[in-house]
């Protein structure tokens, strides 16, 4: 009897540890990045220093985001069943040292509040907690429906959770889908894909107590398996919202939506936790290379640029289209108000180019077809790798 009391108090004090290694001590999940800019050069790129941050030591890495030339590259357009249908072309642009600008023409806004409604109806909160940690101290993100059968787009940096549901302890890490406002526990879910590159690339970050990058590959697709209420049925369809790959435009206005958590405590997330939605514009469109694609959109301050807003939705008003998903911000200026923070997003086009370079075949392939299956390949052939290189940091610390 004394021993098994005595692994029940190793055990507990075990659960703790976790949650305090993988969580800290923020309460929500940060965004992944914070590209604090040096300078621009003559050239016309913009140099960023990323600080990246590990267990043992802090280095530092340079990226550069290279500005794209204000165009209306039209690629596609997806209906929220998740399929793309094609879309007007128009000229393109191709970014250059100095940068060519292209005024896109102007365009018929739809109704703020239709752009609104369609926003809130397929935002879900992702909840997180440990067996340790509990509701002091959970991972809150922010995803949305993109797919009327039960498909999540969020962030790698919040998906990459999925991953560490049995570190040290089975079943020690509990994530759920929430939707509403305030939200409301609603869903289990699964990785349906989350990028080996991002893993790669930043599998560290996971014990930083601030995570640096850029945003780069940092998406993740859930598939919603199951009611957390048993006794009740999923739906027969999702409130998705239609997706497009389109490229943004300077001043294009959009809509961010998110579940913003920055000031708030772990009891009030689980408990009050409510939608927050901002109008605001394109301020600048960034590549991750010197080919023009538009991969990064910066957005400006506004109540959405706090933690837990990552994987949050940039909707377009002009047609209500799901454009990027938040993942990143910069602090302007001194101070920890929203306003002097500079959000980031990455595009549904990098989303989709980053997949067809890893052999998914893009966004469209990625959602056809049986999910369900999917998912399992997913689980049996790519997650185990990923989990071993997060489990391999956590267990240096």
């Amino acid at each position: 009897m004394y021993t098994e009391q005595m692994q029940a108090a190793l055990d507990f004090i075990q659960q703790i540890a976790v949650g305090l290694i993988l969580f800290g001590h923020a309460i929500t999940l940060p965004f992944l990045s914070f590209i604090e800019p040096v300078q621009y050069r003559s050239t016309g790129s913009y140099e960023a220093r990323v600080d990246v941050a590990s267990a043992a030591a802090t280095s530092s890495a340079t990226t550069k985001l290279f500005p794209v030339a204000d165009t209306v590259r039209t690629s596609a357009t997806s209906s929220a069943s998740g399929s793309l249908r094609s879309a007007p072309q128009q000229d393109v642009a191709t970014a250059s040292s100095t940068p060519v600008v292209v005024t896109a023409k102007p365009v018929t806004l739809l109704p703020q509040s239709v752009v609104n409604d369609s926003a809130r109806a397929a935002l879900v909160n992702i909840f997180c907690t440990t067996k340790g940690g509990g509701s002091f101290n959970p991972i809150s993100g922010s995803g949305v429906l993109i797919t009327k059968n039960g498909v999540i787009l969020t962030n790698a940096h919040v998906g990459q959770y999925f991953l560490l549901r049995d570190y040290a302890v089975p079943n020690n890490i509990d994530c759920r889908i929430r939707t509403g406002s305030p939200a409301q526990n609603m869903y289990r879910a699964e990785l349906l894909y989350l990028p080996p590159a991002w893993i790669n690339a930043n599998a560290s970050q996971i014990v930083a107590q601030t995570a640096m990058g850029t945003g780069e590959n940092d998406y993740a697709f859930l598939r919603i398996t199951s009611p957390i209420d048993t006794s009740k049925k999923l739906p027969e369809t999702f409130p998705a919202i239609a997706m497009t790959t389109n490229d943004p435009t300077r001043a294009e206005p959009v809509l961010l939506a998110g579940y913003p958590a920055g000031f708030i405590s772990g009891i009030t997330i689980e408990t009050s936790l409510y939608i927050s939605t901002a109008l605001t514009q394109t301020t600048e469109v960034f590549a991750f290379d010197d080919r023009g694609e538009a991969d990064l959109v910066s957005l400006g301050g506004s109540v959405v640029a706090q933690s837990g807003s990552s994987g949050g939705a940039v909707v377009r008003q002009q047609d209500g289209a799901l454009q990027a998903i938040i993942a990143t911000e910069t602090q302007t200026t001194e101070g920890k108000s929203t306003d002097t923070k500079d959000l980031h997003a990455i595009t549904l086009g990098h989303i989709d180019r980053a997949l067809q370079q890893a052999g998914m075949g893009g966004i469209a392939k990625l959602l056809s077809g049986d999910l369900s299956a999917k998912a399992a390949d997913f689980a049996k052939n790519t997650a185990p790798s990923e989990r071993q290189k997060l489990f391999d940091v956590l267990n240096k610390r």
